[in-house]
């Protein structure tokens, strides 16, 4: 006779963004409750966002060297030429889109004179900026262990893809082997394997940060963030229904037509919130679904992951505003053109950890002379908010493909992506 073991039970897996999620409501339920003495624990939140931040610069360089020095003949060449420039246009237009909301809608203003703003620390110098000359000077510093040691991210990114093509052209004339190329990549996953190990103690910080602010400030200071999340998604949303009336124009098919066959992918992007997760299933709707020729598809596409991010980019440049409008901080003329930029490299820095969007602001804020600790009023809304970055990277890469695909001859089968009936 058999014997039948019963099943072994299912270890559960941590939920880091659910936890994240927890920590935020309890801080304010805590907070609220306790009062100021909360204030007295605030030290926690701060070591913690200091520790995300301490591996960003070194980390941002890697991730961009890797992504620039592993470019192939091939992506330097024909198609990948045209995915590149068309990922360089739509993310500097996605950042300039969302300063433009920003500045007119104002989701961070209405907390002028109150204890947040009056106690804030500001760190770093912010732009300094005041012509045209002096801004594009800034994107260049004459020494880049000078320009690491001060934080400064743009003239570190002008070098990391600076050296990343000279990588690039090394390895492809010595049949991919470059040892440089090799450390830089072993490097960055250990700096990401800090990172990551930080963002284990992510709901510590978040609740020890969020129970002292709202301990010391009340409830008021949350209403920012309903009004920064009503700015954030309605920002993405309109980006992306102007990039689908210019692909539908370009492609000449239906919109609506375009967002069925999109459907599968969208909501994969947003319960996964991971572009790379969602990869293969773009892949296979691109390809049968809309259509697009197998090698543009197979190229553009898993390009886009580290070059096109259209919902970071958004994501950063809102932020920052909305941040700016809470302290005060007013921006003018140049600066937003700098924003529009930083906001657009940064984007090509997005991290493969838990509550990215923290890390990619740990990385703009002090760019800007904002207070480092204003990083916490967010804390928490990693799911909302990686869901609303992430749909829009993923369609945007597609959007892409597209637009590359119909400049090439034959690059989209037109039955294809007309056929309104169901496909498997």
């Amino acid at each position: 006779m058999k014997e039948f073991s019963a099943p072994a039970p299912k270890k559960r897996r941590y939920n880091a963004t659910l936890a994240m999620a927890i920590a935020m409501v309890a801080g304010v339920l805590v907070g609220a409750i306790a009062g100021p003495v909360m204030g007295e624990i605030q030290f926690i939140g701060d070591i913690f966002f200091r520790l995300v931040q301490m591996g960003i610069v070194p980390f941002v360089m890697c991730v961009i060297i890797e992504a620039v020095g592993g470019l192939t003949a091939r992506d330097l060449s024909g198609i990948g030429l045209k995915g590149i420039a068309w990922f360089a246009c739509s993310s500097v237009l996605a950042s300039a889109f969302a300063v433009a909301v920003a500045t007119i809608f104002q989701p961070g203003a209405g907390l002028a004179g109150t204890a947040l703003v009056e106690s804030a620390s500001f760190e770093g110098a912010g732009t300094g900026a005041v012509t045209v000359q002096d801004t594009l000077l800034g994107f260049f510093g004459n020494n880049v262990v000078a320009s690491m040691g001060v934080g400064a991210m743009v003239p570190c990114i002008v070098f990391a893809a600076a050296l990343g093509l000279v990588v690039s052209f090394w390895r492809n004339s010595r049949d991919g082997e470059c040892l440089v190329y090799d450390f830089v990549v072993e490097f960055g996953q250990l700096l990401l394997s800090i990172i990551r190990g930080v963002m284990k103690a992510a709901p510590i910080g978040i609740f020890c940060y969020v129970s002292a602010m709202v301990g010391k400030l009340g409830p008021e200071v949350l209403i920012p963030l309903l009004k920064y999340l009503i700015v954030l998604g309605g920002t993405v949303a309109a980006f992306l229904v102007l990039w689908n009336i210019v692909v539908c124009t370009v492609c000449r098919v239906s919109p609506m037509l375009l967002i069925r066959k999109m459907w599968r992918m969208s909501v994969m992007a947003l319960a996964t919130i991971s572009s790379a997760v969602t990869l293969p299933v773009e892949m296979d709707d691109a390809k049968n679904r809309l259509g697009i020729r197998d090698d543009i598809a197979d190229l553009v596409l898993p390009l886009g992951m580290p070059l096109n991010s259209n919902g970071a980019s958004i994501h950063l440049a809102i932020t920052a505003i909305t941040i700016a409008q809470i302290y005060g901080v007013g921006f003018e003329g140049l600066d937003f053109v700098y924003l529009t930029i930083i906001s657009t490299l940064l984007s090509l820095a997005n991290a493969v950890a838990p509550g990215a969007d923290l890390v990619s602001l740990t990385m703009i804020v002090p760019q800007l002379g904002l207070p480092l600790s204003s990083i916490g009023i967010f804390a928490g809304l990693t799911y909302p908010v990686g869901a609303i970055r992430t749909i829009l990277n993923v369609d945007s890469d597609v959007y892409c493909a597209l637009m590359v695909a119909a400049s090439e001859p034959d690059g989209i089968d037109r039955e294809m992506l007309l056929d309104s009936g169901p496909r498997a």
